[in-house]
């Protein structure tokens, strides 16, 4: 059997055509196997996006939370710390009512007890029983037995 030229080429192209084929099918898969991995990859971008976008907002909120918090903390050592001074103002001035009740009651030749008791006993009455002046009480009475000697 004898194969003309023509007949070869024809072979030739038609095998050729057959690979071109082959390989234009070949892309296609690579194609669509790029297209789901592309696909693929960009869901996992979106979701690592949203997900920093959520964690960006729970980052603000716990910041902003620490933050009041943290006034908050600031309020009430501020708090503390005045209530802290008005009572130390009270029972600095405690001490001072009985140091001016000493020196009034103070006579010629000693201190005239019942003179001083009496005044202790109206500081006393004076001293409001809540808030920070309440602790003028303690130091009144406390500091009043030194004055008169009594043992607590």
């Amino acid at each position: 059997m004898d194969v003309t030229a023509d007949q070869t080429l024809a072979q030739e192209l038609l095998k050729d055509l057959r690979e071109t084929q082959i390989k234009l099918e070949a892309a296609r898969t690579e194609a669509a196997s790029l297209k789901v991995l592309l696909a693929l990859r960009t869901h996992q971008h979106d979701q690592a996006w949203q997900d920093g976008r959520r964690l960006a907002a729970a980052l603000e909120d716990a910041e902003a939370r620490t933050k009041a918090a943290t006034e908050q903390d600031a309020a009430r050592e501020n708090t503390a710390s005045a209530e802290a001074v008005a009572m130390a103002d009270e029972r600095t001035e405690a001490v001072r009512t009985v140091l001016s009740a000493v020196l009034a009651s103070i006579g010629q030749r000693s201190l005239d007890r019942r003179r001083f008791q009496e005044m202790i006993a109206r500081a006393g009455r004076e001293a409001p029983d809540q808030g920070p002046g309440a602790a003028r009480h303690a130091v009144l009475l406390t500091e009043a037995r030194r004055v008169l000697g009594i043992a607590e």
